[in-house]
């Protein structure tokens, strides 16, 4: 079994999440009518914060990653 690179899925989360909140933005702000239509703003607005949520995981999965390959001092 492969294991994640943490090099790798920090990036990918927050682009992918940074790329998932701008399109749910961009359909939030362009839809017609409102909730219930069938037009996907629920989905939109519910998408908007599970975006950031995987920019910011992104974030701290770098930050991890980093902090366990830097070589300690002293």
């Amino acid at each position: 079994m492969h294991s994640v690179d943490p090099r790798t899925a920090g990036p990918a989360a927050m682009v992918t999440g940074a790329v998932g909140t701008v399109l749910a933005e961009l359909h939030a702000a362009t839809t017609d009518g409102g909730p219930g239509t069938g037009n996907g703003l629920v989905g939109a607005v519910v998408a908007a914060p599970l975006g950031l949520g995987a920019v910011l995981l992104g974030r701290r999965v770098l930050t991890r990653s980093v902090a366990r390959t830097t070589p300690s001092e002293g």
